[in-house]
């Protein structure tokens, strides 16, 4: 008696699929996460006005700007373009309670408005606001831990919000 014959999977539509997909990514723009962007068609270098200058926000964007390749002015004077902020915010709200009546799920938002202008007033990038959301679980058990936790996800945001700002500023033409 003979063994009965074992086909092999036909491999070609899986490897297809893949090419295709890879193809189609590529097509439409998607960069992995951290990867620089074009910013040559920005004037520079760039002058960061609305915020203070050694404030969180704008130590992440300047190093955003660094990886660009895109010089960060001192001042206006010097500058070939300005990034002006018109509100810069941090809220946080209560999203739940426990049976005490305590919060213990809050909402953390940071926001920012801004536009990017020319050293000559015209406009480069119309106004626009950039928004970052994150949940933060706080159990009335680890105070000490929820605190830490608070300000490293604000970091994380605030990081999170200079990129978002920086590929607005790289997908404008």
């Amino acid at each position: 008696m003979e063994a009965p014959m074992i086909r092999k999977p036909n491999r070609r539509p899986a490897v297809l699929a893949l090419l295709l997909s890879a193809l189609l990514l590529s097509a439409c723009g998607f960069q992995p996460r951290g990867q620089a962007l074009d910013l040559s068609a920005i004037p520079g270098p760039v002058h960061i006005t609305g915020i203070r200058p050694y404030s969180p926000l704008a130590r992440a964007l300047q190093k955003e700007f660094k990886a660009a390749g895109l010089p960060i002015a001192n001042g206006a004077a010097e500058s070939g373009s300005a990034l002006r902020f018109t509100r810069y915010d941090r809220d946080s709200r209560v999203l739940s309670v426990n049976s005490r009546n305590k919060a213990v799920e809050y909402e953390l938002a940071e926001s920012a408005e801004f536009a990017l202008y020319q050293a000559g007033g015209s406009e480069l990038a119309p106004p626009q606001t950039v928004r970052v959301l994150r949940i933060l679980l706080r159990p009335s058990d680890a105070i000490l831990g929820a605190n830490r936790e608070e300000v490293l996800l604000r970091e994380d945001m605030r990081r999170e919000l200079s990129e978002r700002i920086v590929r607005r500023l790289a997908a404008r033409r």
